[in-house]
């Protein structure tokens, strides 16, 4: 059972009725939600900007060691601590690594705790890895703690493979410990997986395709680059690209004796 922060934070997420009402919200609608979630959560004690986690293990260092493991095989000798950003909630995606929260509570109460973990929230889980009966690679969580909520909107990326949860009214939208018995939803806290691995993923020497990105317009790309990264993987290996020329081109001037002035 999920152990509640006190009642007036209940109370005031009475209003997070369903996961899809954040796609018809106003953002200022949102924002001033989230604003005052954050406000109840002070009045109580609560500090919804926790001071540290400690990370075990980065998520690509995660995939890399338990990749090979067997579907349904569990490793709950070893316990782990991930962090990472909540781009979507989704049931099943081809290009996306997901990690199953599990938990011994109805489907209801986990419901409820999910609908205030929202998309662009950064959270800290703690675990022990293991493949599902399917074969996905997951984290089966202990605890689960919200880092940095996300207080904008963030658009939406387009579902090809899987629809969006959808979730009853929060209970408590900030920490929570999951007993891990039964599968209950995946949350995706990886973005996605190797850009390199995708043969659609923008490459060197490959044209890009614009079209495709979440956040499309071009003013507010440039203007918020931060969003622009955030929301678009191709751009992110666009200017990993191209640190890795600046940073070749330096070495190799260096190593001539040149002088960056």
């Amino acid at each position: 059972m999920l152990d509640l922060q006190a009642s007036a934070v209940t109370k005031s997420l009475k209003q997070y009725r369903h996961e899809g009402d954040d796609d018809t919200m106003d953002p200022t609608q949102y924002l001033q939600n989230r604003l005052r979630i954050l406000q109840t959560a002070k009045a109580s004690g609560f500090n919804p900007y926790p001071h540290k986690f400690t990370v075990s293990t980065s998520i690509t260092e995660f995939i890399e060691k338990y990749g090979s493991l067997d579907a349904g095989e569990h490793v709950e000798t070893v316990e782990i601590s991930l962090a990472g950003r909540i781009m979507s909630k989704r049931a099943s995606s081809s290009k996306l690594y997901f990690y199953d929260l599990h938990s011994n509570m109805e489907d209801s109460e986990f419901s409820s705790y999910q609908s205030g973990v929202k998309r662009g929230d950064i959270v800290g889980i703690c675990g022990f890895p293991g493949k599902s009966r399917k074969g996905e690679l997951s984290i089966f969580a202990k605890s689960l703690i919200v880092l940095a909520p996300c207080l904008h909107m963030l658009p939406r990326h387009i579902a090809v493979h899987g629809s969006d949860e959808a979730h009853s009214k929060v209970k408590n939208p900030l920490q929570t410990n999951l007993p891990c018995t039964s599968p209950s939803m995946l949350i995706d806290v990886c973005w996605q997986k190797n850009v390199k691995e995708d043969n659609s993923s923008w490459n060197p020497g490959k044209a890009r395709n614009p079209e495709t990105y979440t956040l499309k317009d071009q003013e507010t790309r440039y203007r918020q680059r931060y969003l622009d990264l955030m929301l678009n993987p191709e751009v992110q290996q666009v200017f990993r690209t191209r640190a890795r020329i600046i940073s070749y081109y330096r070495n190799f001037l260096d190593s001539l004796g040149f002088t960056e002035v």
